[in-house]
């Protein structure tokens, strides 16, 4: 079966893992907030909304991960699992 979502992860989980430790420190200890630019035209009024995505979506978007596809990577690979434990009871 291929994973090519949980390959790409299993990949980056190393630098994955600590820009998250970062990004949680960051928000949670630090109280800061990641935030964007948002452009109304006008160089006098500047605009900061924040980033309304989650770290684990902006470390998915990072680093090229399509998060839907890894779960039904995930449904795949339980679904084969059943289906062998239910050979092997038969």
């Amino acid at each position: 079966m291929e994973i090519p979502e949980h390959e790409k992860l299993a990949k980056v989980k190393d630098k994955s893992q600590a820009i998250g430790e970062f990004l949680t420190w960051l928000t949670h200890d630090r109280g800061c907030e990641i935030c964007e630019y948002l452009d109304d035209e006008d160089p006098e009024h500047l605009v900061f909304m924040p980033v309304r995505d989650g770290i684990q979506e902006l470390l998915a978007d990072y680093f090229g991960i399509d998060l839907d596809l890894l779960e039904m990577e995930k449904q795949a690979l339980l679904e084969e699992q059943q289906r062998c434990r239910q050979e092997d009871l038969n």
